[in-house]
């Protein structure tokens, strides 16, 4: 059985809550998740975003990890590493995406360079790494796009403008702002990896 957790980032807006998942929170985002009663195993982080008396809200409600301002590694990825210091097989980060320009690029290096089970969501995105396999893609956003993280091959179906069998690289972008017509994506990557990103369009959200 799959063991899930899902970290709770800064950006974090309208957490979903779902039955078969714990929820850590990273930095303030244990605030956000903490004051949407979403229960916390426990919050991680510098705790530099949150005030003296924010941290100690979060303190009452879980156990924290205060992590040294002077480190090596986000705290994001200080969670990341956590969820698999525990055993867990499925590590959502959820809310890392947006704000600083550095943060969100940072996080998506965390999927497209590390072997982590990792899949990047908020609102409005849901990013994941794809290897060598057959996927069936359900529609969650708008649009689907891949980009090549290596020389790859990939096929799409069921999408308003399918591959076959067609080879990008990484300085190929036109495989994105594709749609799924069907009630999923046929998805197949011959060789290689790609990221893959559903996506809706926030400027024309009300």
């Amino acid at each position: 059985m799959t063991k899930k957790i899902m970290l709770i980032a800064a950006m974090s807006q309208n957490i979903p809550r779902l039955s078969d998942c714990e929820y850590v929170g990273i930095d303030k985002g244990a605030l956000t998740a903490i004051r949407a009663q979403l229960p916390l195993i426990c919050a991680i982080g510098d705790f530099d975003s949150v005030t003296e008396t924010e941290k100690a809200e979060i303190a009452a409600q879980c156990p924290i990890e205060t992590l040294s301002k002077h480190k090596d590694e986000t705290d994001s990825e200080k969670g990341i590493l956590y969820a698999l210091e525990h055993g867990y097989d499925e590590i959502i980060l959820y809310g890392g995406l947006g704000g600083r320009i550095d943060h969100t690029t940072a996080n998506l290096y965390l999927l497209m360079y590390r072997d982590f089970p990792l899949t990047l969501m908020d609102e409005h995105h849901y990013i994941k790494r794809l290897k060598k396999g057959s996927y069936q893609i359900p529609k969650l956003f708008t649009y689907l796009s891949f980009l090549a993280l290596e020389k790859t091959v990939i096929s799409e179906a069921g999408v308003a403008y399918p591959l076959n069998r067609r080879m990008i690289t990484p300085k190929d972008i036109y495989p994105i702002s594709n749609e799924i017509i069907d009630d999923y994506a046929e998805v197949t990557i011959h060789e290689g990896s790609v990221i893959m990103f559903q996506c809706e369009d926030t400027n024309s959200l009300k």
